[in-house]
């Protein structure tokens, strides 16, 4: 966690790291929101205007074609190997950037500021960068870890309440991995609070559940799929979407993906039920409700094309008890389809 920043001032924060680096050598990236409603709070008059690169919001626009206007962008502004790539914004901005960053001349340094609750909790962070790529989410990218990453949640306060219950869904699985005193202090969260003082410590926490684990197993070979709970089922459900040209935000898919996983731990881990049960109530009560972007077959199929997959099934992230994980899980067809019923 050494080159995560928490703090109540970005601005001067940001500044601190780039005041040796030449501006000619600084490069932004935002979309249409971090632009309009983040870059004043960082005034970064410094950084000249041809430097600023601006893509389109959204989970469909990341993609292969805003990789290229990027790269485009830092080369015609003369980026060196020595230049920066500032990513300021949500979970798009942040692995789109630092995929392209990665590749740009075999890698450039980059900086992450995330400015929404996922990408502070969860995308800015551990080192996973790519891009959705023939219909299926985050298909190609690296493992490439940011010089920095500065969290300020004033930025919070610029958010929708549905987007703060997308970075929430992702604070409710760390809580899932940590154990049963982290989730009771995280479902018991007033979520109207988040861009106060006082939730940056709960913040805190939930990126240290993850960064633990990253930093026990930084390529995935093992521990690391810890992470993915909720994420099977819910990656599924997020390619569907895209296929459709439907936005459906990160966390709801997690949160469906939890239901499902959770259920599969009830029958294959002993996953106590009736804590299923409230954990199930809970997201019911917070989250829309699901509505099918796909039959049960088609989003079983997109997961047996999962990159987690090694064998012959899907591959699951499974819990005995809140705390106790139980990674490569493979699960049948009929397992599979009965947990998604429960959605």
């Amino acid at each position: 966690m050494n080159h995560i920043v928490f703090t109540r001032d970005a601005n001067a924060t940001l500044r601190s790291k780039l005041e040796h680096i030449p501006a000619s050598d600084i490069f932004v990236l935002v979309d249409n929101n971090s632009r309009n409603y983040c870059m004043e709070h960082l005034n970064m008059g410094y950084v000249p205007g041809e430097h600023v690169i601006t893509i389109a919001e959204g989970e469909h626009n990341k993609c292969l074609d805003n990789v290229a206007l990027i790269w485009h962008q830092l080369s015609s502004c003369g980026a060196r190997r020595n230049a920066v790539l500032v990513n300021i914004g949500g979970g798009v901005i942040t692995d789109i950037g630092g995929f392209a960053a990665a590749c740009f001349k075999r890698g450039i340094r980059f900086l992450n500021v995330p400015t929404t609750l996922l990408a502070q909790v969860d995308a800015s962070l551990g080192g996973k960068t790519g891009i959705n790529f023939d219909g299926l989410k985050n298909d190609i990218g690296t493992f490439s870890l940011p010089e920095w990453v500065i969290i300020d949640n004033h930025f919070l306060e610029t958010l929708p309440p549905r987007q703060i219950l997308s970075g929430f869904a992702e604070m409710l699985k760390h809580a899932l991995l940590s154990g049963e005193k982290h989730l009771a202090e995280i479902m018991a969260t007033d979520l109207s609070q988040v861009a106060q003082e006082d939730f940056l410590p709960l913040i805190q926490e939930s990126v240290a559940v993850k960064s633990a684990i990253v930093t026990e197993d930084p390529n995935e070979k093992g521990l690391r799929k810890a992470l993915n709970l909720g994420h099977t089922v819910g990656h599924a459900i997020e390619s569907i979407a895209i296929k459709k040209g439907l936005e459906i935000y990160h966390g709801d898919a997690v949160t469906y993906g939890l239901i499902a996983e959770l259920y599969l731990s009830v029958k294959k881990m002993g996953f106590d039920p009736k804590y299923y049960e409230t954990v199930k109530a809970f997201i019911r009560e917070k989250y829309p409700v699901y509505h099918p972007v796909g039959e049960p077959d088609g989003l079983y199929e997109l997961m047996l094309y999962d990159k987690k997959n090694e064998h012959e099934g899907a591959n699951f992230t499974l819990l005995s008890r809140p705390g106790e994980v139980e990674i490569n899980q493979y699960c049948r067809r009929e397992e599979i389809l009965e947990a998604l019923e429960q959605i």
